[in-house]
């Protein structure tokens, strides 16, 4: 394309510069003019760049990563693509003087259409641009066709640029998958990644098959592929991502874990990691690992399209979670659960809602502390602002929680049962029941648990203990309450290692799971199965233990 024909392609477009100092906007709003671009705007903050993307779309977009206080360059991207404002036929171009580890991975997590480093010259920025706009041009139509999520037109515009254009083929067939995939036709988007690797093992086919894999059910095979490209030195972190999610889906939750807390050390500030790190982390009964995820999501949050007051609500309980009554450390921890609660206050003044699961969240901090006078008369003021009226779910979830803290198991159960009654249909509220319910109350939850009791049963008799520790595995991050099932994913892990020895880790998912089963009393129907479990660990780490003194010995 000759050059005169670039001009006008500029010519058409409107841009938008995004950065801090007013002097950089205005050099780099010279470069675009110069370019031939006629509209450039310029925003000094995120809000303010938001603000203008809400009122028109931008052709190109060139955002300074570090905007000073509010929100920064990634944080913009994600929430440009969260509310559907940035469109495919854009382009959205990072740019930065800043070059951590942290900051890049985390950038290039959201996948700028470019990333460019500062201090760059006009020639530099002009050769990028000049790129970036002949590819959009190309694929125009395509892009255009994904933005309606037309996608079965889309991969058919791809199907025939493939053939036309042999510069862009590759950039055709991964896009081509990656309708295929929006469309569910997964066997189709498998057979295109299939196709490009047997040419070149690129990064993207390899994840791409990957994600086939894992969506047709071939677990170890997505595993072993992504295990390759860990090795291979691949930079990707979606890799991680997926093999946590397949360790999920064998019930290893405990190599979940690691794997998130790998990908989070190198690229911290993805929320929706460090959402699914917490999550998983509690699952895992590892409440201070949990608790930094947490407090990770409150500090990116407070500028993400991601806030929301539960993420305060949840770092609050995570803190209570770790509280036991005449614990030292008790105050402290009340002290920083408080001051997570007042920064929620303060943040959502006018809602009510929030101040009254605050309060809950308050009384179950206190009851958790042993100050139970207190609790109770935190929870017994916030029951009188709710009145009469069945309370809104989030504030009904909240009252059972406060009363499981105190104790009164009973009165939490009534409610949870009340809520599922006058919900019965929603998968979402069911789920929310089932997590803080001692046994399964939704429809959904009972049908289940007999299923998952049936198959346990089966594979404890046939002695398939790992297929037993990944299917309770599984079972518990959606009853994490549930104490049946702890016991069980306890006799899995015990008889295992009574078969292939004592194991570290095992011993140590053993240990979390009896640690947050909750005191149980002389007549309670699972007290004396708890004990005996209890015993036969203490028994393994005792051989363990030998075992590694007479290793060093």
């Amino acid at each position: 394309m000759q050059k005169i024909d670039l001009i006008k392609i500029y010519q058409r477009k409107t841009a938008l510069v995004i950065d801090d100092f007013p002097d950089m906007r205005g050099t780099i709003r010279r470069m675009l003019m110069n370019f031939g671009v006629a509209a450039v705007e310029i925003a000094g903050s995120g809000d303010e760049a938001i603000a203008f993307c809400e009122n028109r779309a931008f052709d190109i977009i060139l955002c300074d990563y570090n905007l000073g206080d509010g929100k920064n360059g990634q944080q913009i991207l994600e929430e440009l693509r969260y509310r559907g404002l940035l469109k495919h036929t854009g382009i959205y171009m990072m740019i930065t003087a800043e070059t951590t580890k942290s900051m890049v991975f985390g950038a290039l997590e959201y996948q700028p259409d470019d990333y460019l480093a500062k201090p760059f010259a006009q020639p530099v920025l002009q050769k990028r641009l000049d790129r970036l706009m002949l590819e959009k041009a190309v694929l125009f139509d395509i892009n255009q066709a994904m933005d309606k999520q037309d996608y079965a037109r889309a991969a058919a515009l791809c199907e025939q640029l493939g053939t036309e254009a042999g510069r862009y083929e590759q950039k055709s067939l991964r896009l081509k998958a990656q309708c295929c995939l929006k469309q569910g036709r997964i066997a189709e988007a498998r057979a295109i990644y299939e196709r490009v690797l047997k040419e070149r093992p690129l990064d993207w086919a390899q994840i791409g098959l990957g994600r086939c894999l894992m969506e047709m059910g071939e677990l170890d095979q997505a595993e072993s592929l992504f295990r390759q490209l860990i090795d291979q030195k691949c930079l990707c972190l979606e890799i991680y991502d997926c093999l946590a999610e397949i360790q999920c889906g064998k019930g290893d939750i405990f190599a979940a874990q690691q794997l998130l807390e790998h990908a989070s050390e190198i690229s911290p500030n993805a929320i929706l990691r460090q959402q699914l790190l917490a999550e998983i982390s509690q699952s895992n009964g590892d409440w201070e690992r949990a608790e930094k995820a947490h407090r990770k999501i409150v500090r990116l949050g407070a500028n993400s399209c991601y806030e929301s007051p539960e993420n305060y609500f949840n770092l609050a309980r995570c803190i209570a979670t770790q509280m036991r009554r005449d614990d030292t450390g008790n105050s402290r921890r009340l002290k920083e659960a408080e001051e997570v609660l007042e920064r929620a206050r303060r943040r959502y003044r006018d809602d009510e809602q929030v101040r009254l699961q605050t309060d809950l969240i308050s009384a179950e901090l206190r009851a958790r502390a042993g100050e139970l006078e207190s609790a109770r008369h935190i929870l017994a003021a916030a029951r009188d602002r709710i009145g009469d009226e069945a309370p809104a779910t989030a504030v009904t979830l909240g009252l059972a929680r406060a009363f499981q803290a105190l104790g009164d198991r009973a009165t939490a159960q009534r409610l949870l049962q009340e809520l599922t009654e006058r919900h019965p249909h929603d998968e979402a509220i069911g789920q929310a029941v089932d997590r803080l319910s001692d046994e399964p109350l939704s429809r959904k939850g009972k049908e289940e648990a007999v299923l998952l009791n049936s198959q346990g049963k089966q594979l404890l008799a046939a002695q398939q203990y790992l297929q037993a520790i990944a299917l309770f595995g599984q079972a518990l991050r959606h009853y994490p309450n549930n104490i049946a099932l702890k016991l069980n994913l306890l006799l899995a892990l015990v008889r295992q290692m009574n078969i292939g020895g004592a194991n570290a880790n095992q011993l140590r998912r053993c240990t979390r799971l009896i640690e947050n089963i909750p005191p149980l009393a002389a007549d309670h129907p699972l007290h004396e199965r708890l004990h005996v479990l209890w015993d036969h660990v203490d028994k393994l780490s005792e051989q363990l233990r030998a075992a590694t003194e007479n290793s060093v010995a």
